[in-house]
């Protein structure tokens, strides 16, 4: 997918959404700049390792010595992947008797950190890791990753407010603080759920349906409208139909072979509005068990198109994959 501009998509009639994990990784970067100075000293620390070989050795032969037996190598972060200064410092926690050891060894050490820092690193470990899990949900290919942002958002937003219940230092903690101003201050990120075209995708995942709403009401009767306008469509007779000749009315006491069929196909017509029936489809949808988050919900409507014809129909032309600068550089790109 190349990069189009937002002139384009409005020629197009495609709906511009900013991309969401770039906007996630604005939020948490500028997060943890409350801390650049002990993240800093950790990429120091982390290069000398990869850079010096005798230090490297050290390193190795220190963690053979202490019978280490899944020898690790640490993790440099990169400047324009928040989750990869994330890894960096899970490595090198998780690292932390073999750090501490070879910096004692060494001549020209750099300098090392107190034990607050690493209570410090411990404590951004926990922060972060589920800001990484939202990276990497939204990130991947084979999805209909539209419908997952409503959700993410308010599990981000709840992750956060429970963060600032823990007994976390006061240094995490005004990272996390940070973190949930941040996400306030993002009118996109902070108010998704007002997004007509986000909350269809969420509301036709059969993963998530109604459950993530607060108020289902406007996605619902949205859903409601446009599968009406479907069924319309599907009854509004062709040019070939009106062309057709219509079934001759008998009068009573006629005697035809087709009068038991024509009363059969009578009797079997769809009654009630188009509203009435789309109420009926939408409404027995939800009653319909939610699938797990392992399954494939495009391969469910496929399966389920018998049941919901008219749903189904509306489920394929709005769950939709959205492009993410994680995975290529361009917008979020969604039909109208």
């Amino acid at each position: 997918m190349l990069p189009i501009s937002k002139n384009a998509l409005n020629l197009l009639s495609l709906k511009n959404i900013g991309c969401f994990a770039h906007t996630l990784n604005l939020i948490v970067q500028s997060a943890l700049e409350l801390e650049n100075n002990l993240i800093d000293r950790v990429k120091t620390i982390v290069s000398h390792f990869k850079k010096s070989t005798v230090t490297n050795n050290i390193f190795k032969t220190y963690q053979i010595n202490n019978g280490i037996k899944e020898r690790k190598k640490l993790i440099q972060d990169v400047q324009t992947r928040w989750n990869s200064t994330y890894y960096m410092i899970n490595r090198f926690v998780e690292m932390e008797k073999s750090i501490r050891g070879t910096l004692g060894l060494l001549d020209n050490a750099p300098d090392t950190l107190s034990s607050e820092d690493w209570l410090i690193l411990q404590d951004l470990i926990k922060i972060l890791k589920p800001f990484d899990e939202a990276t990497k949900a939204i990130s991947r290919q084979k999805y209909t990753i539209a419908s997952l942002v409503i959700v993410i958002v308010q599990g981000l937003y709840k992750v956060c407010n429970n963060l600032l219940k823990m007994n976390l230092s006061q240094r995490a903690l005004l990272i996390a603080n940070k973190l949930l101003s941040n996400m306030n201050e993002r009118e996109g990120f902070k108010n998704c759920e007002k997004s007509m075209t986000l909350s269809k995708c969420t509301f036709l995942d059969p993963i998530f349906k109604h459950l993530p709403f607060t108020n289902i009401s406007p996605v619902k009767n949205e859903v409601v409208e446009n599968v009406a306008n479907i069924i319309r469509d599907k009854e509004q007779p062709s040019e070939s139909d009106i062309n057709i000749q219509r079934t001759p009315i008998l009068e009573p006491g006629e005697l035809s072979i087709w009068s038991e069929i024509d009363s059969n196909v009578a009797r079997f017509t769809p009654l009630g509005s188009a509203k009435s029936r789309a109420i009926v489809e939408v409404q027995c949808y939800l009653d319909d068990a939610v699938i797990t988050r392992n399954q494939d919900p495009l391969k469910w409507w496929k399966g389920q198109s018998y049941n919901y014809p008219n749903l189904s129909l509306l489920a394929k032309n709005s769950l939709c994959h959205l492009g993410t600068s994680f995975l290529v550089k361009g917008f979020f790109q969604v039909q109208v």
